[in-house]
């Protein structure tokens, strides 16, 4: 079990993707606010990319088939600042309204992942304790590799299935399907997104992608933000664990 709840705790996490985000209003903050905190950042994250969005307006011009020299009025506009290790696993970005925080590297606890997502909302903490959070969000994309699927439910309580007695005219090379839910007297909702795709002629990969959202707003605080963390990794956890049979648990061990 883990040490801190109920869940038990896998060997082999099937976690590729972990993702932290924080919504709020789009013009609470420009990208110019961030420009003070580039410094810090980089002692956390050595590497910058800047996103560019460019438009070009051509006006009446009368553009001709083949090659020609037209002339054009350009806007570009910077749209988010991404911070980034020298590995590329781990990535901060920023940009007007939203505040993201993704990690790709070999997943090993809840607790290494929401501390290094803490650490780096901590640097501009006193930017963002000034606006008010619209949505806080965790998001988890899991990937299993199977060496034969020909019945979903062997691996998935939450499946697609077909009729009993009626089995599929062809062989299965991919499907997908996507929910949404509730969550009961909360603010929180749920995206649950599962896929499978035949990727060699004996191996079949399965994705399986929880993405737990709470449109509680809030101001923001450390202890506030972790009690909000603690109620999302709960719900994502119980959607897991219940979407897998224990053929599958038993894979992650």
């Amino acid at each position: 079990m883990d040490a801190n709840n109920h869940w038990p705790r896998l060997e082999k996490p099937p976690v590729v993707m972990a993702i932290m985000q924080l919504k709020f209003d789009q013009d609470a903050i420009s990208l110019d606010d961030f420009a003070k905190y580039d410094a810090a950042l980089k002692r956390l994250y050595p590497n910058r990319r800047d996103n560019i969005q460019v438009g070009l307006d051509f006006g009446d011009v009368n553009i001709p088939l083949g090659k020609s020299t037209i002339t054009s009025q350009s806007d570009a506009k910077l749209r988010a600042r991404v911070y980034f290790s020298n590995d590329q696993k781990i990535k901060f970005e920023l940009s007007e309204g939203t505040v993201s925080f993704t990690d790709e590297r070999k997943y090993t606890s809840w607790d290494n992942f929401q501390e290094q997502a803490i650490r780096s909302l901590s640097v501009i903490s006193d930017l963002l304790c000034n606006i008010e959070i619209k949505r806080t969000s965790i998001r988890f994309i899991n990937s299993f590799t199977f060496k034969e699927f020909e019945n979903p439910e062997d691996y998935f309580n939450t499946v697609i299935s077909y009729k009993e007695g009626k089995a599929l005219p062809f062989p299965l090379r991919r499907y997908s399907f996507r929910m949404t839910m509730d969550v009961p007297d909360t603010d929180m909702y749920t995206i649950l997104n599962q896929g499978v795709d035949l990727v060699k002629p004996d191996e079949y990969s399965y994705t399986l992608d929880i993405d737990v959202l709470d449109k509680q707003r809030i101001f923001f605080a450390k202890d506030s933000l972790l009690e909000i963390l603690s109620r999302l990794r709960e719900i994502k956890n119980t959607i897991f664990f219940k979407t897998l049979t224990d053929k599958t648990i038993a894979l992650c061990n």
